[in-house]
């Protein structure tokens, strides 16, 4: 069949499929409103997330004991195995813990060479704590600071054109990796009203999720509709060639 019998079809099928899309989007197809504001939302607001630290590959870590100069000052990058070396101790797994607790462990190797000794573990290295941006907007991994609010995540990564700010939402997984808490959030009343009372403070872990809006999304869905006819759209387009032919 030539492309310029088949282009009407083509022209009408496409039509038909935008307007389909169009009365899809038209039933009123806004994203779900999830609740699970008190899982967020503390009174009084917290000024950083609840969780305690906990030292993982890739932190770095600087050890504080005065009284013996082999460990003194002495740290690092943890390994990806969580292990660190230490002079005197050897290697010690200091994933999974937190200062407080690597601190007592260290105190209690170092106490077999020393008397009266006090360590501590400070982390010179944050490295290890994410929060994530999803959807419309800038998306990835963003480093976990401990008050990092909703606002500040979304006005950080940038809202999108094609975005649906007033229907963003803030996902909690646990420490297995389960989702078990979401809340819908109108990030649009916050920077333009003011309205801070869902401006939650952020735990390590969370996911922030822009959904697209509807013109976007139909936009999109045309687009894909389109996408396999396109190069016979542009070749029926595209004005034929003429060969001159000689004059007897």
């Amino acid at each position: 069949m030539r492309v310029e019998r088949l282009l009407p079809n083509l022209k009408a099928a496409g039509f038909l499929s935008v307007i389909g899309v169009l009365w899809l989007s038209g039933l009123g197809c806004a994203p779900p409103q999830y609740t699970d504001y008190a899982a967020f939302i503390k009174i009084p607001k917290p000024i950083v997330g609840g969780k305690p630290y906990v030292i993982e590959p890739p932190d770095s870590i600087s050890i504080v004991a005065p009284g013996a100069p082999e460990i003194d000052r002495q740290g690092g990058r943890l390994r990806p195995d969580g292990y660190i070396t230490l002079h005197l101790l050897g290697d010690v797994f200091a994933a999974g813990k937190t200062p407080t607790q690597l601190a007592a462990e260290i105190e209690e190797k170092i106490l077999r060479y020393y008397q009266d000794i006090s360590v501590q573990v400070q982390v010179t290295g944050f490295n290890s704590k994410k929060y994530y941006m999803a959807g419309e907007t800038s998306p990835g991994p963003r480093p976990y600071t401990g008050n990092d609010t909703v606002l500040d995540a979304v006005l950080g990564a940038g809202i999108a054109r094609t975005a649906w700010p007033e229907y963003l939402t803030v996902l909690r997984p646990n420490e297995q990796g389960d989702l078990i808490r979401r809340m819908t959030v109108n990030i649009k009343d916050m920077y333009e009203k003011g309205d801070l009372q869902y401006n939650a403070v952020l735990e390590e872990g969370d996911i922030v999720f822009m959904p697209i809006n509807p013109f976007a999304a139909v936009g999109v869905a045309v687009q894909n509709l389109l996408a396999p006819v396109q190069p016979l759209l542009q070749a029926a387009g595209t004005p034929a060639s003429v060969t001159s032919v000689p004059t007897p």
